[in-house]
C-alpha cells in the first residue's frame, strides 16, 4: 500500500489527499470555523470540479470562502489560493445592499452563494489526512484498501441525506 495516511475516525471520510466530515448543527459562518479549527481542521475549500461533485450535500452549507478582509476578493479560510469556483447565477451579488461576505453551497445545484456571515447553515470540515495511530483490533484487509470516491460507490450527497434533517 502506498501510504498510510488516513483520517482521525470512522466519521471522517475521505477523499484524494483529505477527510470530511459534515455537521448538521448550523451556526454562524466565523462559528461553524471555530468549531472545524477546533477539531483542527477548517470549513471545507473547494478545488475542482471533481471535489465539488463529491462534496455536495443534502442541505445548504457553508464552505470557507470568504472576502471578510477584501471586499469583492474572495479567498479560502484554509488558506488554499482559489483556483476554482462554481458560482451560482448572478453571485456573488451582496444581495439587497446587505454585505454578504461568507459563501454556501446551495444543495439543489451545489452552486455557490455569497450570504451574510451571522446567517444559520450546516457545514462541512476539511483537513488533509495524517498518521493516525491504527485501531487496536484491526480489520483484515486484503490488498490495497479502495481510497476515495470509488470506495464509497454513493456520492458525498447520497451518504450524508440522514445527516442534515429538519
Amino acid at each position: 500500500c502506498s501510504s498510510n495516511l488516513r483520517c482521525s475516525g470512522p466519521d471522517w471520510y475521505e477523499f484524494g489527499d483529505f477527510c470530511y466530515k459534515p455537521f448538521g448543527d448550523k451556526k454562524t459562518w466565523h462559528n461553524a470555523r471555530s468549531s472545524c479549527r477546533n477539531l483542527g481542521a477548517d470549513l471545507v475549500s473547494i478545488q475542482s470540479m471533481k471535489e465539488q461533485s463529491w462534496v455536495e450535500t443534502t442541505s445548504n452549507v457553508w464552505t470557507g470562502l470568504n472576502d471578510l478582509a477584501i471586499p469583492g476578493l474572495f479567498m479560502w479560510s484554509d488558506e488554499h489560493i482559489v483556483t476554482f469556483t462554481y458560482w451560482a447565477p448572478g453571485e456573488p451579488n451582496n444581495h439587497n445592499g446587505f454585505s454578504e461576505d461568507c459563501v454556501e453551497m446551495l444543495h439543489q445545484t451545489g452552486r455557490w452563494n455569497d450570504k451574510s456571515c451571522t446567517q444559520l447553515n450546516n457545514y462541512v470540515c476539511k483537513m488533509p489526512k495524517a498518521h493516525y495511530p491504527l485501531p487496536s483490533v484491526q480489520p483484515t484487509i486484503y490488498g490495497c484498501p479502495q481510497v476515495g470516491l470509488s470506495r464509497y460507490l454513493l456520492p458525498f450527497r447520497h451518504l450524508f441525506e440522514f445527516h442534515f434533517m429538519f
